[in-house]
C-alpha cells in the first residue's frame, strides 16, 4: 500500500534498536494500567503511526495480530474516511472488531472482514462553506455524508482523497448534514492556512489543521475521543485499560482522553504535549514497541 500524500513524510532520525524502544515503552507503561486482554483497548491513528509510504511493515502487523488474540479491542482510530479505511484494515490484518473514522463521527463494526455502521454524527456545513467561499474561492471542498462517497468542488491533487468522490457544485455540498467536511488549499503554506482557518468563525464545530494546508470539519464536540469513549463504555472498558497512539492534531483529543497515551516521534511538539510518552518514529515501529511492551508484562 503506498500513500505518499496522506502518510507524513519520514522524520530522517537516526535508526533506533526496536529493543531499546521497547525497553522506553515497558517503563513508561503505567503500573495500575489494566491488564493486557479483554479490559484493555488500545486506539491507534494511521497515518504516521502505523502507516509508512511504503504501507505497514511485517512487524506492526504481528504485533496487531498478537494483540487481538491476548484478547484486546485492537481499535482503528482514524480521520479517514470509511472508504479509505477499510483497505486499511485488510493491510493491518483487522477482520473483526470496531473502527472510530471520520475524527470520531462514524463508527464502525467489523465481522469477518464486513462493516456495518453502528453510530453516526452529523451536522451542517453551510456556515463553514460560506465563510471559506466568500475569503477564499479557489479552495477545494469536500463533503462526507449518509452514503459514504465524498461530493467535492473540484477534483484534489492526485491520490490525495482516496475515498470515492463525484462533482458536485456548493450549492450542493451544502445542502444537507454531512458527517465531515474538508477544506484544502493546495498552494498555500500549512502555517499560513492554520491562522486563516483559525479568523474563521468555527465555533459551532470542530475542526483540525493537518500536516498540510488540509482542515477537516466535523460537528462540535466530534473527536476521535468523543468516538472512542461512546466504544469504551458500549465494550464495558474500565478506564484504566484504555490506550491511545498517534501523530496527528486530529488526535490531541484521543491523547487527552486515555489512561495512557503515546505520541509518535515524528509529532509536533504540540501533539507530544498532550501524551504520557513518545516512542520511535513510524518507520523504526515506534507503535508496535509500544504493543509489544504490552505483550510482554507479566
Amino acid at each position: 500500500m503506498s500513500n505518499p500524500l496522506l502518510t507524513p513524510p519520514p522524520t530522517k532520525l537516526a535508526p533506533i534498536p526496536f529493543e531499546e524502544l521497547v525497553e522506553d515503552s515497558a517503563r513508561a507503561l503505567p503500573k495500575d494500567l489494566a491488564p493486557t486482554g479483554p479490559q484493555m483497548l488500545i486506539a491507534l491513528d494511521i497515518d504516521g503511526t502505523l502507516l509508512t509510504v511504503d504501507g505497514a511493515s511485517a512487524r506492526i502487523v504481528s504485533t496487531i495480530e498478537r494483540m487481538q488474540r491476548a484478547g484486546v479491542h485492537v481499535v482503528i482510530a482514524t480521520g479517514r474516511g470509511v472508504g479509505a479505511t477499510l483497505p486499511v484494515l485488510r493491510e493491518v490484518g483487522i477482520h473483526d472488531g470496531w473502527v472510530v473514522s471520520s475524527n470520531g463521527a462514524i463508527i464502525l463494526r467489523v465481522e469477518d472482514g464486513v462493516h456495518e455502521v453502528v453510530h453516526e454524527r452529523f451536522f451542517d456545513p453551510s456556515g463553514v462553506i460560506d465563510q471559506v467561499e466568500e475569503r477564499f474561492p479557489e479552495a477545494l471542498l469536500a463533503v462526507e455524508d449518509e452514503t459514504g462517497i465524498y461530493r467535492v468542488s473540484q477534483v484534489f491533487p492526485p491520490k490525495e482523497l482516496i475515498e470515492e468522490y463525484r462533482l458536485d457544485d456548493v450549492a450542493g455540498l451544502r445542502s444537507k448534514p454531512v458527517t465531515k467536511l474538508v477544506v484544502r488549499i493546495p498552494h498555500m503554506d500549512r502555517d499560513v492556512f492554520a491562522g486563516e482557518m483559525e479568523r474563521l468563525d468555527l465555533s459551532g464545530v470542530t475542526f483540525a489543521v493537518g500536516w498540510t494546508s488540509w482542515m477537516d470539519v466535523n460537528a462540535a464536540n466530534t473527536t476521535k475521543a468523543s468516538g472512542l469513549e461512546w466504544l469504551r463504555r458500549e465494550l464495558g472498558v474500565p478506564v484504566e485499560g484504555t490506550l491511545a497512539i498517534g501523530d496527528g492534531t486530529n488526535d490531541m483529543a484521543m491523547l487527552r482522553w486515555a489512561y495512557h497515551s503515546v505520541a509518535m516521534a515524528g509529532a509536533i511538539d504540540e501533539v507530544r504535549a498532550c501524551a504520557n510518552a513518545v516512542t520511535g518514529p513510524v518507520e523504526y515501529d515506534g507503535a508496535a514497541s509500544v504493543m509489544e511492551a504490552l505483550l510482554r508484562r507479566k
